[in-house]
């Protein structure tokens, strides 16, 4: 979700706040309570560390319920597979949601992405088409937006690109305001999207990641710190602009 950079920022306000945070450890082992061994009482870590606590919440990832469809004819992956109208390898067998690898517009290749916008976009369009209503999935993309200890942060796309060659990354950053803009792209195409502090502009920024805008001729503003509509093109500007009335 974050780089170095923005995490860092996220870090020192979660440590501000009075929370701990350990890094390059796991859980290895949940130990009861003393008095009580039914209740959670410490927890060791892999690095050798007790930590006393009172609830243990197990984040790690979601994994696609696929049960009800193996041993059948409907193909799998990761996930269950599917094409632009949600329709299975299985004529008249539909999938959506966390358990469906959908299309991602950034990447340009389907995968799982399991988050609840999308999913209710999905079923939407697993509906019309088992109504009958022909109607194409326009894709998501791996999407964040929340705010820690008052910090907000938006995450769209690819926050940390593998091949640096293929991408160009446009960075501002401002350590003593906690400032943080990253804007990946891909041949001209926003592929990838980081605000930290400063995301006031997340929905422009992700009208032109989503509809493919090339920003050539304005990229270097995308990280401005006056950035907006009137940065663009007038004539982008206008087509944004065509259903505010």
């Amino acid at each position: 979700m974050l780089d170095s950079n923005g995490s860092e920022i996220i870090e020192n306000a979660v440590r501000k706040g009075g929370v701990s945070i350990v890094t390059g450890s796991s859980v290895q082992r949940i130990m009861g309570k003393v008095e009580n061994d039914q209740s959670v009482g410490s927890v060791f870590l892999t690095n050798g560390q007790q930590v006393s606590c009172d609830v243990v919440i197990v984040a790690i990832g979601v994994i696609p319920r696929t049960e009800l469809v193996e041993g059948t004819e409907v193909k799998l992956n990761r996930g269950i597979l599917v094409n632009n109208c949600m329709q299975t390898s299985v004529p008249d067998v539909y999938a959506s949601g966390d358990v469906a690898e959908a299309w991602d517009f950034t990447l340009s290749q389907n995968r799982l992405l399991p988050l609840w916008p999308l999913a209710v976009a999905q079923g939407k369009v697993a509906g019309y088409n088992m109504a009958g209503n022909k109607t194409e999935y326009a894709g998501g993309t791996n999407m964040s937006s929340l705010k820690y200890f008052g910090v907000p942060v938006v995450s769209i796309g690819i926050a940390n690109p593998k091949d640096q060659n293929a991408f160009e990354v446009l960075v501002k950053h401002d350590p003593e305001k906690n400032l943080y803009k990253k804007i990946v792209l891909k041949d001209n195409v926003i592929a990838g999207i980081t605000l930290v502090n400063e995301i006031e502009r997340a929905g422009t920024l992700f009208y032109l990641m989503k509809n493919h805008v090339n920003v050539k001729r304005f990229k270097q503003e995308l990280v401005s710190e006056d950035f907006g509509l009137a940065m663009l093109p007038a004539n982008l500007r206008r087509i944004m602009c065509s259903g505010c009335a």
